[in-house]
């Protein structure tokens, strides 16, 4: 009977441990996230979106900058379809008509994916001032590793040839405008490569560092930010 009975108990122990997984936390490699592409001053503003899980719904919602896009006014719903990269269009609800500055934020109410952006509310010229011959689209970077205070790694996608980058890094928020230079890239052949920076020594400490990367010669520019501590 207490033989029985200890068996009882390892199944149920054993049944407790076992965590549903949902198919979209399958199938997320790494951490969403978007940019935004394009403007139009009180009427749209148009994303392109990175490692998004597949067959997830995500709402979308604006609010004041700052926000996070958190409790803010839900403006629409957007299914993932096959995940990974594409691009789509929202319109700015007219509460928020007038603000400088919007938060955009996609949240899945099912799997708990999220990501968040802002923009300024203005309809702006492209910074492209050279396009390369030949080149399409736009370079974006995704954060591999970070070493606390002293560097972090990252992957770049579609980054234009025979090009150079200025990188800099700064406050999170700050998008890298303006930061501390850390550094020169040539993008060779461009596409995909992976680049080790130094944190500067007027960042170490901080939570959050925004880091850029942009082009003085073509316009070509890319930004994300990462935490500031080790990753495994």
């Amino acid at each position: 009977m207490k033989r029985i009975f200890s068996i009882v108990l390892t199944i149920i122990a054993l049944t407790v441990l076992v965590v549903p997984v949902s198919a979209s936390m399958i199938n997320a490699q790494l951490h969403p996230y978007f940019n935004i592409l394009e403007v139009v001053e009180d009427k749209s503003v148009t994303i392109q979106v990175f490692n998004f899980p597949s067959n997830d719904s995500f709402r979308v919602t604006m609010g004041k900058y700052g926000s996070l896009g958190i409790g803010g006014e839900v403006i629409g719903n957007t299914d993932s379809g096959s995940g990974g990269s594409f691009k789509a269009t929202y319109s700015i609800p007219s509460s928020l008509v007038d603000l400088e500055r919007i938060a955009i934020r996609l949240q899945s109410p099912i799997s708990g994916y999220f990501a968040y952006n802002w923009f300024y509310n203005n309809t702006a010229p492209s910074p492209i001032s050279t396009p390369i011959p030949g080149y399409t689209g736009f370079p974006t970077f995704s954060i591999e590793s970070v070493i606390k205070d002293q560097s972090v790694t990252i992957k770049t996608k579609n980054l234009p040839p025979n090009d150079t980058f200025t990188v800099t890094m700064g406050k999170f928020g700050s998008l890298g405008i303006g930061g501390v230079v850390v550094g020169s890239t040539a993008s060779g052949t461009g596409g995909s490569q992976t680049f080790t920076y130094n944190i500067p020594a007027t960042l170490a400490g901080l939570t959050r560092i925004a880091i850029r990367i942009q082009s003085p010669a073509t316009g070509y520019f890319a930004y994300n930010w990462f935490w500031n501590n080790s990753t495994p």
